[in-house]
């Protein structure tokens, strides 16, 4: 096989391994999301307990 026949498979695979890496960066930055999604949901079950306890 020549030099030439590589090169497509090299692009694809160079453009799945960026689109893994694009995935990866996107699960991280849910990831990094999550204490603060934790600490809102918190926050609304704090605010709803504190409406059953005035009524």
């Amino acid at each position: 096989m020549s030099l030439k026949g590589l090169e497509p498979v090299a692009r694809i695979r160079a453009r799945e391994g960026v689109a893994e890496v694009a995935e990866i960066v996107q699960q991280e930055a849910e990831i990094a999301e999550l204490p603060q999604r934790s600490r809102l949901q918190l926050t609304i079950k704090e605010e709803e307990w504190k409406q059953k306890e005035i009524r």
